[in-house]
């Protein structure tokens, strides 16, 4: 068929992701002509790219009538003698990652159907919203991302009409009941025939219980039913949302199997996301947690350059560090900072010595602390290597209990370090994820570290994390409502994904002196920042534990959760009532201290 296409896009920096162009190198394969509309501005870059695409000046206009009005200005202004020229007239948008399967595939087959216009997927019927759908009800419609009109429907009178009196609808709401609940059964009822490409009408249920299929069951649409795009808006629900419907687990399977099965590069997602999105959020939509046994058999090797950073102050944990650099397989090179010449001596007869590894103690300035060790002692040492882990020795003084500071030093050193099996499974998490850069151990909640867990581990330290971020010229969607993705200052990173903050050449002097006071300091935000500099450069976080842990993660988390529950239960009436599913739970918490505080 001959195909004329009307892409829209949008974005308020302006920026046209590599996704985008993946898509659009895809389906100019199927269309003869392509305009492309833009509603906003586009810097010179984005310009620059898309022209390869199109023959005609790319559209910008205002962010008037959402999708559906940059259509509609395209469609009259190019007119309907030409368009009818064409055997099938395409408008999709940006809002959706692919195509998984080339959209070749696709087009074969809806070729040969009996169709007047088509979609890639339906939404059944589903109730109304505020009386805007003149139905009375949604009824069954494509979605509206991707359409495709033949030339029968685009001659008629009906359709003209339709397009030439269509009005900019200023809420989504509008939008949605008022033209994309609509257009189907308009012309449905008109004696024009439709079709979606992926079917989903034996999955429908009543109106109440309507659903949109391709977000909430996106892997069973994508393995089993060929859809060939993920809608972007479906990675941007809170995870409650997801949890009304599934395990939340539905997108990161998908993920999976699409890099084990095709050759959609996700990195493409990624990318996107890390520039758009606060990256813990990233983090919890994508499940990005890599449980590795301990002491399970596993030899591996890289052709990458690995490093291991430990800065050791304290003269009573040397043992405990070394029991644990002990682990550390042989391919990877050890730097150990100290603080005192005494010390050095010590760390190398007692330590390096003994390790079988490459190794050497570098002795620093006392001034700075861990972080200065890793950003001036050890500056242009770590440039050199593709991978690095850094860990340091940690006494929490001011904790109500020793131990509780002592399971937070444990957590950090477990979790990083806790077998030469478990080292290789990091390694080899980086070597077979491009888009990883950043590794981290599992936050921290027990004791009265659960008070810094409650309020997001931000403490003094927020401003002070936006300074440093605006002197990398990092633009980071950072919220003070989000947790920072690393606590502890112990990870494991590609270089390149912190470059930036090696890149700003720190000094001692760039540290206070000691004695250090306990909060707030540049080296307390420090110990926040890798995360967001890491998306900033296009790599994302991922949280990492040992099997063992992860089954007291399990039971402590499951603990804290119903002993929530049974408290709201105890203490007030109407918290939780029969068929709540956790979304409701939530609602009814806030509905009930909305009315105990009269609001």
């Amino acid at each position: 068929m001959k195909r004329f296409g009307i892409f829209l896009c949008f974005d308020v920096d302006g920026i046209i992701d590599d996704y985008i162009y993946y898509m659009l190198d895809d389906i100019c394969q199927n269309l003869e002509e392509l305009i492309i509309v833009s509603n906003g501005y586009l810097n010179e870059e984005s310009m620059s790219r898309l022209k390869k695409y199109t023959e005609h000046d790319i559209v910008i206009r205002d962010n008037v009538g959402f999708d559906a009005g940059a259509w509609r200005d395209v469609i009259l202004n190019v007119g309907f003698i030409k368009l009818t020229k064409f055997d099938e007239i395409i408008l999709f948008n940006d809002s959706f990652f692919g195509p998984i399967y080339p959209f070749k595939e696709m087009f074969d087959k809806m070729d040969g159907e009996d169709v007047d216009y088509w979609g890639i997927t339906n939404h059944g019927e589903a109730p109304n919203s505020r009386d805007l759908c003149p139905y009375g009800y949604r009824p069954r419609y494509l979605q509206t991302y991707f359409l495709a009109f033949r030339k029968k429907l685009v001659k008629s009178v009906e359709f003209q009409e339709y397009w030439a009196n269509l009005p900019d609808y200023e809420t989504f709401e509008d939008l949605a009941f008022k033209h994309g609940a609509v257009f189907t059964k308009y012309f449905e009822d008109l004696g024009y025939k439709w079709k979606s490409y992926v079917e989903s009408g034996d999955l429908e249920g009543p109106r109440e219980k309507a659903m949109s299929f391709h977000t909430y069951d996106m892997y069973n649409m994508v393995t089993n039913r060929g859809l060939p795009v993920l809608k972007r808006k479906a990675f941007k629900l809170p995870r409650d949302i997801h949890l009304r419907y599934n395990m939340a687990s539905d997108i990161s399977n998908t993920i999976k199997y699409i890099e084990e099965n095709t050759d959609y590069d996700t990195s493409l997602i990624y990318k996107y996301f890390l520039r758009t999105m606060e990256p813990s959020q990233l983090v919890d939509i994508l499940n990005l947690v890599k449980i590795i046994p301990k002491n399970q058999p596993f030899q591996y090797s890289t052709d990458k350059k690995v490093l291991l950073v430990v800065h050791l102050y304290y003269d009573d944990l040397w043992e405990y560090a070394f029991n644990y650099l002990k682990n550390v397989p042989k391919y990877i090179d050890i730097l150990i900072t100290t603080d005192s010449l005494n010390k050095k001596k010590f760390f190398e007869d007692n330590i390096s010595k003994n390790l079988e590894n490459h190794s050497k103690v570098l002795k620093i300035e006392s001034r700075g602390r861990d972080m200065a060790a890793l950003l001036v002692g050890a500056h242009d040492i770590v440039k050199d290597y593709d991978y690095f882990c850094f860990m340091h020795d940690k006494k929490s003084q001011g904790k109500e209990f020793i131990t509780v500071g002592a399971t937070f030093r444990d957590i950090l050193w477990e979790n990083n370090l806790a077998s030469p099996e478990y080292i290789n499974g990091i390694v080899r998490e980086f070597d077979n994820n491009p888009s990883l850069g950043l590794i981290v151990p599992p936050r921290v909640y027990h004791g009265t570290y659960f008070h810094s867990y409650v309020n997001n581990y931000w403490t003094l330290c927020y401003d002070e994390v936006l300074n440093l971020l605006d002197k990398m010229n990092i633009n980071s969607k950072i919220s003070r409502n989000a947790p920072p993705l690393a606590i502890g200052n112990c990870f494991w990173a590609k270089y390149d994904a912190l470059k930036p903050l090696f890149e700003l050449n720190w000094d001692y002097d760039d540290f206070p002196q000691e004695p250090m006071p306990a909060d707030g300091t540049v080296s307390h935000a420090l110990e926040r920042i890798h995360g967001y500099v890491a998306a900033s450069e296009g790599y994302y976080t991922e949280f990492v534990m040992t099997d063992e842990y992860a089954r007291s993660e399990y039971f402590n988390k499951s603990y804290m959760f119903s002993s929530t529950i049974k408290n709201f239960i105890a203490h007030g009436s109407g918290f939780f009532t029969y068929r709540h599913g956790f979304f409701g739970f939530v609602d009814s918490i806030k509905n009930n201290f909305r009315k105990r505080i009269g609001k």
